[in-house]
C-alpha cells in the first residue's frame, strides 16, 4: 500500500507537504505511510479516491474548508471539521501555494496565522517559501495577522532578505488585467510593500467581522 500512496501522490503531481494536508495528515506521517512505516487506513485511502487531481480545484477546497474549520476558523463554523486536526503550518503553506484558491479560504490564512503563530515551524515554513518563491506571500500575512513574537519577528526579517521584485497574488494568479490595474492602485501600503496584489486589511481578519457561510 505504500506503493500506492507514492504512485497516487505522484501521479497527481503533489508533493508531500501537498499531499499531506490533502489528506489531513503531517507531511513527516506521510513520509512514514509512503515508506509503509504506518497502516494506510480506509479514511486516507476514500480521501485519496476524493483527490483525482491537483486540478481537481473543487475537491482541494474542499478540503481546505474542512481543514480550516476543525482548527477553529469562524468562517467556515457550519462545515464538517477534518479529522485529524491538520497542521497549521503545512495548510497555510499548501492554500500558498495554490495559484487559484476561493477567496474565503485566503482569508482564513491570516487568521490561521495569528491564532496559530506560536505553533509553527516558522523557521521551516520560511525555508520551504523560499524555495517555491512565496516569501512574498508569507511575508505579507504574518505582517497582516500582527502577530509580534521574537519567532515572527525574525521570520519577516529573513522574508524582507528575500522580498522579490516578481508580483504575487494571494490565491487569483489568473486575476484579469483591469482588475490587476485596480488592485495595483487599491491596495494597502503593506500589500504594495510586498508586492501582492490583494486588498486583505487587518480588519478582515478579526472573529467580528468573519461572516459564516450559509449552510
Amino acid at each position: 500500500m505504500a506503493a500506492t500512496l507514492q504512485h497516487w501522490r505522484k501521479r497527481n503531481g503533489l508533493t508531500q507537504v501537498d499531499a499531506a494536508s490533502l489528506l489531513g495528515v503531517s507531511q513527516p506521517y506521510l513520509s512514514l505511510l509512503e515508506q509503509g512505516a504506518r497502516p494506510l487506513t480506509a479514511a486516507l485511502r476514500n480521501r485519496m479516491k476524493a483527490v483525482r487531481s491537483t486540478d481537481n480545484k473543487e475537491a482541494a477546497e474542499d478540503t481546505f474548508r474542512a481543514q480550516l474549520s476543525a482548527l477553529g476558523y469562524p468562517g467556515f463554523a457550519h462545515i464538517a471539521p477534518a479529522r485529524p486536526k491538520p497542521s497549521p503550518d503545512h495548510l497555510l503553506l499548501s492554500v500558498l501555494a495554490r495559484p487559484d484558491a476561493d477567496s474565503r479560504i485566503v482569508e482564513g490564512l491570516a487568521w490561521l496565522v495569528r491564532q496559530y503563530a506560536d505553533q509553527m515551524d516558522l523557521p521551516w515554513l520560511v525555508r520551504q517559501a523560499k524555495l517555491r518563491n512565496l516569501q512574498n506571500r508569507l511575508g505579507f500575512l504574518l505582517q497582516l495577522a500582527g502577530a509580534q513574537t521574537q519567532e515572527v519577528l525574525s521570520a519577516v526579517q529573513e522574508l524582507e532578505q528575500a522580498r522579490l521584485l516578481h508580483e504575487a497574488t494571494l490565491g487569483w494568479d489568473s486575476m484579469p488585467a483591469p482588475i490587476r490595474k485596480w488592485m495595483r492602485v487599491n491596495r494597502t501600503k503593506l500589500a504594495r510593500h510586498w508586492n501582492v496584489l490583494t486588498r486583505l486589511r487587518p480588519e478582515d481578519i478579526n472573529p467580528e467581522n468573519i461572516n459564516e457561510d450559509a449552510a
